[in-house]
């Protein structure tokens, strides 16, 4: 039914709204990188990857823009290109209102993008997962499993992650793996980011957009020459909404807000035909409160047969029946030291006299006692998901900057050699109370700085009468940082975290031989040499602990002082080697079809959230893919049509899942899985002024062996984060209002099917499947300097998770993030 009802979301803009000559910051520069040797790649080519035909305007029959991409590091238009790929201009970007780059998972087949604060209070945390394969983690010593690029540069770490769409060209978005030309932690896919060049003209362009919650994001834009060979573009902006969950027993400020301040600066310069060089900074500031997480449950009476009594190990004080039993008691020693929030009320009871618990001979024990206590913790401090009774600090900093430079010379007829060099820095500082109430059971503090310096040389060009399509690179990769995790809970305050110190070396080549005028076979192999390094610097505050002690006496079980993990330097190496080969068929000009056989892998790591204390530093290995994929794209009715689709089998090895070790969540080798599914994508234009966009995407991810050791994690769990379906649909409509100017209405549909947020598939924090429609309407001048667009995002307010979070043997709590609900926004822009 889904299969039927939809089909594609990738880059369609009615002919109106895409790149097209005449508006500012729309370029064509096809020189850079070899063009395909196609029919289309004559066409001129705006900087937002569409291409025109002139002699027809904007799109006068009614044809669709061709899209051109640059996902094998040559321009190439989408409907050759051998790869499942979803592409949007930034003019695509407007009219889906996206502020950030999280909204895509509405659009685009098999992509979770989650904005995911994790254990952590980061409100820029980027999960991202392609086709069931990514990484929900923030922690610096776990890396992500689908990359993300700007102008070819790499974005490490998932904290900041969460990019604006500040002055992007074009998004493309790759699905399976693409570790010969991307490289490193690419397993899923990977997002590359194309941003706009400067050019040899005088404009400015500027917008304002109000909404919901008073909402207010400014936008501006001057472009201008410095020179006849040296051309800059400025842009700023800024971002900011109140929040939507009020901190009642604190502060009063509104959890969710948004206090963010964006800038870049770019540079070019063309001192010849054969040589560009552009030099870019960018920089992002946020001040904002904290993600909007709100409580949802707590885990105090166990539903597991084989602990009838409490969700506790240790503390079980009942008999086969699950009634309480007095004799089963064995006060201080059975104090519940696995679930936070039972301990929280036990103290209480026990060691504060306050009626916490529930203790009644043959009767069920009630691990809440009494709500309206405010010394437990229990039902009391669960409101709804405006409200938030947590009163430890809450609020996310950060300031993330960097600075590329890119070379590309023509050095030949047949060959260009291009320089990638690359500095970011990162610096950040985050907390939340994770038990949402005035008792401390589990706070959170994270101070996290990451300095990244990255350098790619490539040579790349066309031979043998453009028979051959060829690239060669070398890639290195440095990292170091430190990252202060500070954590507050009922038994122990203490420090976790330590400092990072990565390196990366790689070479890889790819080429292309067209066998014949309609079959290609491209092969490509990366070497990837990667060093990783950790060193922990962890250490218990403030012991709360009791027990008998290893020589017999009673007290606290480590005492102030002790490392949790030695504080040495652990390391690891790894080389791996990834290969692709492709085939594909050119059956006519207008369909191709398409088999690839693709590997990756996704580097290990360490396990830095660890308690109690550990003799040796816990590690964990890289994780592997191998993919067999089949494709086919078609345009026809005089490119009224377009529909791309892709079928893939994936044997997944070695899956980093995270699970619970005592009370800390850690990462481990545990599984082995394989996951089949499908995209079909498809834009059309039926008739004149009206647009189409439908897609669909399938996942059957299912683990094969489950490691023993992961004893949470059982052979039926579905994947964390990856729903089984996933589809958008949408219709516009254009009408020309001749000096007037013309308007545009849009309707968006999106569809998530049913999701766990986590690999222990915890039902509290399940999502249904969910439904949500959009709404938008603009007009735009006849000169199109002016255009207002009102919108409705959410339009049947639908309440849905964002994301969620739930802290097993720990602080036992169910937190929930909810979207914002029904918002509304008008935008008005100028372009000069």
């Amino acid at each position: 039914m889904i299969l039927a009802s939809t089909i594609l979301a990738a880059g369609l803009v009615p002919a109106r709204a895409a790149g097209v000559a005449g508006i500012p910051g729309e370029r064509s520069d096809s020189r850079a990188l070899p063009a395909v040797d196609s029919p289309a790649s004559s066409l001129p080519v705006d900087e937002s990857g569409q291409r025109r035909d002139d002699e027809e305007g904007r799109g006068g029959r009614g044809a669709l823009e061709e899209i051109v991409v640059t996902a094998r590091k040559r321009e190439e238009s989408l409907e050759t290109t051998p790869i499942s790929i979803s592409a949007f201009s930034q003019e695509d970007l407007e009219v889906r209102a996206v502020s950030a780059i999280d909204d895509l998972q509405n659009f685009t087949p098999n992509l979770t993008f989650q904005n995911n604060p994790s254990f952590g209070g980061s409100t820029s945390s980027a999960a991202v997962f392609i086709r069931g394969v990514g990484q929900a983690d923030f922690l610096p010593t776990v890396d992500p499993g689908v990359g993300i690029y700007v102008d070819g540069v790499y974005v490490a770490r998932s904290v900041g992650a969460v990019l604006r769409t500040l002055d992007f060209a074009r998004i493309e978005i790759l699905r399976g793996p693409q570790g010969t030309l991307f490289g490193r932690n690419t397993i899923g896919g990977a997002i590359s980011i194309t941003t706009r060049k400067p050019e040899n003209d005088l404009w400015a362009e500027g917008s304002v957009t109000t909404g919901t919650d008073g909402r207010l994001d400014v936008k501006g834009t001057l472009n201008f020459p410095i020179t006849s060979e040296l051309y800059a573009m400025v842009t700023g902006a800024g971002f900011n909404q109140h929040g939507y969950v009020r901190r009642v027993a604190a502060d009063g400020k509104k959890l969710g807000n948004d206090n963010t301040q964006a800038a870049r600066v770019a540079l070019r310069w063309e001192p010849a035909a054969s040589f560009t060089a552009d030099l870019a900074f960018d920089y992002t500031r946020q001040r904002e409160h904290g993600p909007a997480l709100s409580l949802a449950g707590i885990n105090l009476n166990s539903s597991d047969p084989a602990r009838p009594g409490f969700a506790s190990r240790i503390f079980n004080p009942v008999d086969e029946m699950g009634r309480f039993d007095p004799a089963r008691l064995n006060v201080p020693f059975d104090a519940p030291a696995d679930n936070f929030a039972l301990l929280h009320n036990y103290l209480a009871f026990f060691l504060g006299g306050q009626d916490c618990l529930v203790l009644i001979p043959g009767q069920p024990v009630d691990g809440g006692g009494n709500p309206r206590n405010p010394a437990c913790y229990n039902s009391q401090f669960i409101k709804d998901r405006h409200t938030d009774f947590g009163t430890a600090p809450s609020f996310s900093n950060l300031d993330l900057w960097g600075l590329s430079l890119v070379l590309d010379w023509q050095a030949a007829s047949w060959m260009t050699v291009r320089s990638i060099t690359a500095y970011r820095d990162l610096s950040s500082e985050f907390a939340r109370d994770g038990d949402h109430s005035p008792h401390r059971i589990a706070h959170f503090f994270d101070s996290l700085d990451q300095h990244q310096f990255s350098q790619e040389l490539q040579f790349l060009g066309t031979l043998w009468k453009g028979r051959l399509d060829w690239i060669i690179g070398l890639y290195f990769f440095t990292e170091d940082g430190d990252n202060v995790n500070l954590l507050e809970f009922v038994p122990a305050d203490f420090k976790s975290g330590g400092f990072f110190d990565n390196r990366s070396l790689a070479f890889f080549t790819q080429e292309t031989l067209r066998l014949t005028d309609r079959l290609s076979l491209t092969a490509g192999v990366r070497v990837t040499d990667e060093r990783k390094a950790f060193l922990p610097d962890q250490i218990i505050f403030v012991d709360r602990t009791f027990g008998r002690r290893p020589d017999g006496s009673l007290g606290p079980l480590f005492g102030a002082g002790t490392r949790i993990l030695p504080h040495r330097k652990a390391r690891f190496t790894i080389t791996q080697t990834t290969p692709m080969v492709n085939l594909a068929y050119q059956w006519t000009p207008d369909v191709m079809t398409y088999v690839t056989y693709s590997e990756g892998f996704k580097s290990g790591g360490f396990n830095q959230r660890v308690f109690p204390p550990l003799p040796d530093i816990p590690s964990f290995g890289p994780e592997f893919v191998k993919v067999i994929e089949g494709g086919v794209k078609a345009t026809g009715f005089d490119r009224r049509l377009r529909v791309h689709a892709a079928a893939f089998h994936t044997r997944y090895n070695d899956l980093q899942i995270q699970v619970f070790k005592d009370v800390a969540p850690v990462t481990q080798n545990a599984a082995r899985a394989r996951i089949n599914g499908f995209e079909i994508e498809l834009q059309a234009n039926p008739v004149a002024g009206w647009y189409l966009e439908a897609s669909t995407g399938y996942l059957d991810a299912q683990y094969t062996r489950i490691d023993p050791r992961a004893t949470e994690v059982r052979l039926d769990n579905r994947f964390a984060k990856v729903p089984k379906w996933t589809a958008h649909g949408a219709l516009t409509r254009e009408v020309d209002l001749g000096n007037a100017g013309w308007l545009d209405a849009r309707l968006d549909w999106s569809y998530r099917s049913f999701v766990f947020n986590d690999a222990l598939n915890t039902p509290q924090i399940a999502q249904p499947g969910y439904h949500l429609f959009d709404a938008a309407v603009g007009w735009h001048s006849a000169d199109e300097r002016w255009s207002l667009r009102f919108g409705v995002k959410n339009l049947t307010d639908k309440l849905y998770l964002r994301t969620a979070v739930f802290f097993a043997g720990g602080g036992n709590a169910f937190e929930h993030l909810y979207d914002r609900g029904r918002q509304w926004y008008l935008t008005m822009k100028l372009r000069l």
